[in-house]
């Protein structure tokens, strides 16, 4: 057997991950990199027999209407997987065409996805081919997964995944030893502080806000970090206003009940913040709300921006980032330049710039955990900016096999 990395070799983005043997391909999601503009997408599969989505952040799914062209083939992936990624996915053709990028799918190709979708629950068996599959819930957004895959060897692709509880999400579930480990590395190489030490400076960061009567400008991704960041600040729900596809994606997840720690709390939550719902109403936020939580994440667009433009010369307001930033993303360079810059606009941010980790993703210790529970024999590292250092360091630490593949490199398994 052997995997093939078509995205996501040596850098974070653009998921796609084939594994074969000599009669069945399985490719294991197909996103796309947003950040930096245009956006890309992984290398093209030849022939497949199915797709396994892990989970719908548009980096594991945005491409996978591409597909759709020329095959039919089935895509398994969870409930809140599928309503989640067609959201997203029907947004992100809306924003590229808003912004004169080439899409290369059409509603048409996202239609024939849709009709191909296979649901599938955790814990769940199903086979294709010689593969027998199954989920295991990967505690990153609501209905993310891991995927493991039995063939002779049991590989275990993790996805994007959190090992610790958070306010939305229980932790990652694990199956019991694997032969091949594929991992995400976002945060391989970095140790995060305590979840809850970051959640107190968090809201001591709003409340200073607060007592400035300034402007905290929360940018989130739509999916999984706007709910959380909602649940943090529950006893400020009536400070706050929600705009964007954090809207829409909050009020969806919000009835996944089975997914969710608490459910009914979010919905709680969201009955008690303002919903921006026209421009009208986006005009007058900055004057009613102190705390706007909006998309995108990493300001590539979304009506983060609007605001952001706002409150550009306000510097006792501040512009609070809450997780990772993609390396060359507006977001990232704004923390790094005081310059918020796109390929439409640059302008010069005077406001407090501050980033919280109060990421969805594992840490370097989490990540360790995770391969001593599963206990591989080869650990494969994908989705990271250091995967090579993540791979000798635990080939030197852990004296396993590891390998940091590159976009159109195979591994043999």
């Amino acid at each position: 057997m052997e995997v093939e990395i078509l995205g996501s070799g040596q850098e974070v983005g653009k998921s796609a991950i084939v594994v074969s043997d000599d009669k069945t391909k399985l490719l294991l999601d197909y996103g796309v990199k947003i950040q930096p503009e245009p956006p890309t997408y992984p290398l093209r599969p030849k022939k497949l027999d199915a797709v396994i989505l892990s989970h719908a952040h548009l980096d594991h799914s945005g491409g996978l209407p591409i597909l759709y062209k020329k095959w039919k083939y089935p895509c398994f992936m969870t409930d809140a997987t599928f309503d989640l990624a067609t959201l997203l996915i029907m947004d992100s053709l809306r924003v590229a065409k808003k912004q004169g990028f080439g899409v290369p799918f059409t509603k048409n190709d996202i239609k024939i996805m849709t009709k191909n979708t296979k649901l599938v629950h955790y814990n769940e068996h199903f086979k294709i081919g010689k593969f027998s599959c199954q989920l295991y819930d990967a505690g990153h957004i609501p209905g993310s997964a891991g995927i493991l895959l039995k063939n002779g060897k049991k590989i275990f692709y993790t996805g994007d995944i959190q090992t610790e509880d958070t306010r939305l999400l229980r932790g990652c579930r694990l199956p019991e030893k694997v032969d091949v480990l594929i991992t995400e590395s976002t945060y391989g190489n970095r140790q995060r502080a305590e979840r809850e030490n970051d959640e107190k400076l968090f809201l001591q960061s709003i409340n200073d806000v607060l007592a400035r009567d300034e402007i905290a400008l929360i940018p989130v991704f739509a999916v999984g970090r706007a709910q959380e960041i909602l649940l943090i600040l529950e006893n400020y729900a009536n400070k706050i206003a929600l705009d964007g596809m954090a809207k829409t994606a909050s009020d969806l997840i919000s009835y996944y009940d089975a997914y969710l720690r608490d459910a009914k709390k979010l919905r709680s939550i969201l009955k008690r913040v303002h919903w921006i719902r026209t421009q009208e109403e986006r005009e007058k936020a900055l004057r009613l709300y102190p705390i706007i939580v909006t998309s995108a994440g990493m300001l590539g667009g979304g009506p983060a921006i609007h605001y952001l433009r706002g409150i550009q010369k306000r510097a006792e307001s501040k512009v609070i980032f809450t997780g990772f930033l993609v390396e060359d993303s507006p977001g990232r360079n704004l923390i790094k330049t005081n310059i918020f810059q796109t390929v439409e606009e640059k302008f010069h941010v005077q406001c407090q710039l501050e980033q919280f980790e109060l990421s969805a993703h594992a840490d370097r210790s989490g990540l360790l955990e995770i391969i001593d529970r599963v206990k591989p024999e080869q650990v494969i590292c994908v989705h990271g900016e250091e995967t090579e250092k993540f791979a000798k360091g635990i080939e030197e630490g852990l004296g396993i096999s590891a390998y940091a593949p590159k976009n159109g490199e195979i591994v043999k398994i």
